[in-house]
């Protein structure tokens, strides 16, 4: 059988080449069975397909995208290799086992090192999508690099022309960017004919070339035998040779909004109000709109709720214009994707904005940059990819956040004070969700950057004039009603439930050993003292929150010990929702830090946790450890540990019952 193979491919013997111009390789091995030669036959499962999506440049980065979706469970690399070719200049790579769905899809560049970018269905059995890239003569491809990131196809060219790549501007009120004028993109669509052709039985002359098969003379087949010539190209680039970043090729009425989506970066720009009729505009610069979908009113309450009509168009060579008319315009924002590509516009009454994103994050840290007495900078970085809305006033910045749990109150106001961005309010949203607010005059200057994984907003700011310090009393009001001197206290968690487990140690048996030293410390001073569970029993929140109502106490504090996925944190916290309950975190807070000095201080948060959350009391919830670190567990589970941590929980209470106007 190798001797025969060989003779065909290799030595192209006359015999062997008439054989297989007469019948098919399959029918070969079916002659040579019958020779009573054995041949082992193996059945391939069926791999799900790879899904390809969208091609996508960035020309400042240099940097191609290729977004699949598909089952990659081990996180694979979805491209090898990539093989270089000259006349032309190109590389190309082959994704396996994939369909390309929609048109092959294709970019021709002037001005640029890359001339032309192809993307095609190569083959259908198996199945291969292959991407062409034709570049400069003289441009070196060994320097291209190929990477998967999750779902994403990376190609990166070259180093990028700009030194910080990391954040993208999200919304600016500075003039038009200039950043992408260097480069004109002319995009083609690529279609298939109607009438399908006969598929030659003999092969052409020569060597196929891949650039060709792939783009050029492919010919792929249906199950008829059939094919579709789809070398049928459509140019239009006559007005597409502009300087932008995001390019809009759909927009879908969705939810009560506006679900706007394309390739690029989204930047909008500060939202105005018209009437008669009343509108909202919102201008998106650097973005070019698709003419098939230009200048379409748009009914956004498809069950006929509302009248609200939406349209977008091209309102400069580089700018679109999205408008939505409404009586109730005031209430619509935009809601930008995590990855940037697409955005929402909703009615903010008709909004569950938890239904957004149920990956839930938390703003862990603050940094300030000052660049002069008039200018600076603020990062806010999240522990997980965050989903927000930015809406510009004349006197003030709104951002929702809306999958955020908390932040860390203690860092923000160190890290702040004194600085340009020491007005900045943070509120919890109902359910789940931040709102920052920055408080500006309307010919200051703002810009928001996101950075490429999601997780960091960067804003910079220019402000007209310094505004003096405004003094504010933060004296603590006593809850009218309450009873005197009587404290709620709430081991956390027990009976079935355990809470978080290290090394055979519950939480819950943690917990309510420190909730019974601090009520025996706190009934010794005179205090009269509930506990939420006085053994380990289950009690569901609902109950917890109901026996403090009931008791109606001065103060309600619930003891936590805290746990992570890495083994690394470490520290004590203390969070609190409503106002009457930050200065009793505070107090309880910096007793932690004076009976603990060797434990880390992990500051105070503003969290919506259902018991503080629904309790009329000023209310607390301690994280006094970290079960998940082994050092910590150690310590935690020491009678020294728990009476060092009660007694700073005693203390802190009694220090703001003293403060309160009783």
């Amino acid at each position: 059988l190798l001797l025969y193979v060989f003779m065909v491919l290799v030595l192209q013997a006359p015999v062997a080449a008439w054989h297989l111009s007469q019948k098919s390789l399959l029918q070969f091995f079916q002659d040579y069975h019958k020779l009573h030669v054995p041949v082992l036959c193996v059945q391939v499962p069926n791999e799900p397909l790879t899904k390809v999506l969208s091609l996508n440049y960035d020309n400042s980065s240099s940097i191609i995208c290729i977004s699949t979706k598909g089952e990659n469970p081990e996180n694979k690399q979805l491209v090898e290799k990539y093989v270089q070719l000259k006349e032309p200049n190109r590389i190309y790579f082959d994704i396996e086992n994939a369909v390309l769905i929609g048109e092959k899809k294709q970019l021709v560049f002037e001005k640029s090192d890359i001339k032309e970018i192809k993307l095609a269905q190569f083959s259908t059995e198996p199945n291969i999508v292959r991407a062409v890239i034709i570049l400069e003569e003289d441009f070196d491809t060994s320097r291209i690099n190929i990477h998967s990131i999750g779902d994403v196809i990376v190609v990166k060219i070259k180093p990028p022309k700009i030194s910080n790549d990391y954040f993208n501007t999200v919304y600016t009120d500075e003039p038009l960017d200039t950043e992408y004028s260097g480069i004109n993109v002319n995009l083609q669509s690529t279609q298939k004919t109607d009438i399908p052709i006969n598929i030659p039985n003999t092969a052409s002359a020569g060597l196929v070339d891949d650039i060709q098969k792939a783009f050029g003379e492919s010919i792929l087949t249906d199950s008829n035998n059939l094919a579709y010539n789809t070398t049928n190209v459509i140019d239009i680039s006559s007005d597409l040779k502009l300087r932008t970043k995001y390019f809009i090729n759909q927009y879908i009425p969705k939810n009560n909004g506006l679900l706007i989506s394309g390739v690029g970066q989204i930047t909008t720009s500060k939202m105005f109000y018209l009437t008669e009729p009343n509108r909202l505009v919102i201008d998106l610069p650097n973005t070019y709109l698709d003419k098939g979908i230009r200048n379409k009113e748009i009914l956004l309450c498809p069950d006929n709720s509302c009248n609200d009509i939406a349209k977008i168009g091209q309102f400069e060579y580089n700018i679109a214009r999205i408008v939505i008319t409404s009586d109730k315009s005031d209430k619509y924002l935009p809601i930008y994707s995590k990855d940037m590509q697409s955005f929402f516009i909703a009615n903010i009454e008709k909004l569950d904005h938890t239904a957004l994103e149920s990956n839930i994050s938390n703003l862990a840290n603050f940094f300030v940059k000052k660049y002069d007495a008039k200018s600076g900078e603020i990062i806010m970085s999240f522990t997980a990819p965050i989903v927000h809305s930015i809406v510009r006033a004349n006197d003030k910045l709104n951002i929702y956040i809306f999958n955020v749990q908390s932040y860390n109150e203690t860092i923000l106001k160190k890290n702040i004070s004194n600085t340009l961005f020491k007005r900045i309010g943070l509120s919890l949203l109902p359910q789940v969700g931040v709102k920052i607010s920055l408080p500006i005059m309307k010919d200051d200057i703002i810009k928001v950057d996101e950075s490429i994984d999601a997780k960091a907003l960067k804003i910079t700011y220019k402000t007209t004039y310094i505004e003096k310090p405004i003094k504010k009393d933060t004296t603590e009001i006593y809850t009218k009603g309450s009873t005197r001197n009587k404290i709620v206290i709430d081991p956390g968690h027990g009976g079935t439930d355990y809470g978080a487990i290290r090394e055979g140690i519950n939480e819950k048996d943690i917990n309510f050993d420190v909730a019974q030293i601090v009520a025996s410390i706190l009934r010794s001073k005179g205090y009269k003292v509930v506990l939420t569970r006085t053994d380990d029993t289950f009690v569901s929140l609902e109950d917890r929150v109901s026996i403090s109502e009931n008791e109606k106490p001065e103060v309600f504090v619930s003891i936590h010990v805290n746990s992570a996925t890495s083994n690394d944190p470490e520290g004590y916290e203390t969070h609190w929702y409503h106002d009457n309950g930050k200065h009793l975190a505070e107090k309880i807070q910096r007793n932690f830090a004076k009976e603990l000095p060797n434990a880390n201080d992990r500051g105070l948060f503003k969290s919506k946790f259902y018991v503080i959350n629904h309790t009329t009391a000023p209310a607390v919830l301690c994280e006094i450890g970290f079960i998940s670190n082994d050092n910590e567990r150690n310590e935690l589970i020491t009678n020294s540990r728990k009476q060092k941590t009660a007694k700073a929980i005693s203390e802190g209470i009694i220090e703001f019952l003293r403060t309160q106007k009783r």
